[in-house]
């Protein structure tokens, strides 16, 4: 799975579902209404329910996987979501975004390696233009799955797709939505789908598959979107730069077939340069201690010592959503004594903003389609 496809998921879900409260509502905005300049009340959002179906074509990026390839899972999905009509929404990004949840059944067709799947989660979809009767829309998911056969050394060797039964998910995707009646939308899309446990435990290549799904969504509140004249304060407000100062610690399990996991610390420090209505531009320097170099030299060459410490620069950007910040940024590294994977690597982090200029969040490094370790981050801001 491409990890540039995670990131995007990511930046649309979690974002959202962090903030919501302070940037789309308005005292309790999924219960209050507000009124358009025609003084006629409407809904600060509009409740959806849906259901959905999927089917997929699976690939193997691996080859390990090789007896993946070609399968068609199917996915059946019933959701609930509200499209968010207000004007902190519009102020924000000048658009009727939607959220929701969802719960859905994986039947993964080669039940005997794979077994099957229930995931339930968080989903998000931005519509290009005002609502109406056509519209293209860009649509994320992330969750929780419980699948039931992972990989066992001695009962189930055969799954190298997943080695324990919780993993995350992650799915986007593009298509067209269509309202011929008010309270009825038809949805077409095309979508990237991925389960693993993001390297908390291996094996873990994942199940990966490109996938068409037809969703049926009834409005249970009228709809009425409308583009909204009022000042813009984005237009009249400075735009943020600042200083991160942060911490990080995770875990990482160690290559297979070793057993195990190890910890993962980290210090960061980035300088960021807002140039876009949620959009700023960030350089950074990190160092690491790589808890897997000092474990697999102690296995391999015991009495030996070795440089645990990694350093690298990293760039990217960040959507910048209220207290809410998401980015997307490539490292190189700069100091590296013990090797392993690329030169290169991806970092996806989330961070919410506690309490004045404290931050707390999630990191995700992955090198190229390889999981290196999920982290949780604390950051000082200034």
């Amino acid at each position: 799975m491409n990890m540039k496809i995670k990131s995007i998921t990511s930046i649309i879900i979690f974002i959202v579902c962090l903030d919501v409260e302070q940037l789309y509502s308005q005292n309790n905005y999924l219960q209050n209404s507000e009124s358009n300049y025609t003084g006629q009340a409407v809904k600060t959002s509009n409740r959806i329910i849906g259901a959905s179906f999927l089917t997929g074509y699976m690939i193997s990026h691996a080859k390990e996987l090789v007896n993946l390839r070609g399968l068609h899972p199917q996915v059946y999905e019933l959701d609930f979501g509200w499209h968010l009509n207000n004007d902190e929404v519009w102020n924000d990004c000048h658009c009727y975004p939607r959220i929701g949840v969802f719960l859905a059944y994986h039947n993964l067709i080669n039940k005997e390696v794979l077994g099957e799947g229930f995931s339930g989660g968080l989903s998000f979809t931005y519509f290009f233009g005002i609502p109406g009767f056509f519209n293209p829309h860009l649509k994320g998911k992330a969750g929780v799955s419980y699948l039931t056969k992972p990989f066992n050394k001695e009962t189930h060797p055969k799954n190298m797709a997943y080695a324990t039964h919780i993993n995350f998910l992650i799915s986007v995707g593009t298509g067209i939505s269509l309202r011929p009646v008010d309270d009825l939308e038809i949805q077409f899309d095309v979508s990237m789908n991925h389960q693993s446990n993001a390297a908390i435990l291996e094996p873990n290549g994942g199940i990966n598959y490109w996938a068409i799904s037809l969703s049926t969504n009834i409005f249970l509140d009228k709809p009425a979107f409308y583009e909204r004249n009022i000042p813009d304060p984005y237009l009249t407000s400075e735009k943020k730069n600042r200083w991160d100062v942060s911490l990080s610690w995770g875990i990482s399990s160690m290559p297979f077939p070793m057993p195990g996991q190890v910890p993962m610390y980290g210090l960061t420090i980035l300088r960021s340069w807002q140039f876009g209505r949620v959009a700023a531009f960030t350089l950074a320097g990190e160092l690491e201690r790589n808890g897997r170099a000092v474990e697999i030299t102690r296995r391999r060459e015991p009495g030996t010592s070795v440089d645990p410490f990694r350093a690298s620069v990293l760039t990217g950007v960040e959507f910048l959503m209220g207290r809410t910040i998401f980015s997307i940024q490539i490292g190189g590294y700069v100091h590296r004594p013990f090797k392993e994977k690329d030169d290169f690597y991806q970092r996806w982090g989330l961070v919410y903003n506690i309490w004045k200029n404290f931050y707390a969040g999630i990191n995700f490094k992955s090198y190229r389609n390889s999981a290196d370790h999920v982290s949780i981050r604390g950051t000082y801001s200034f």
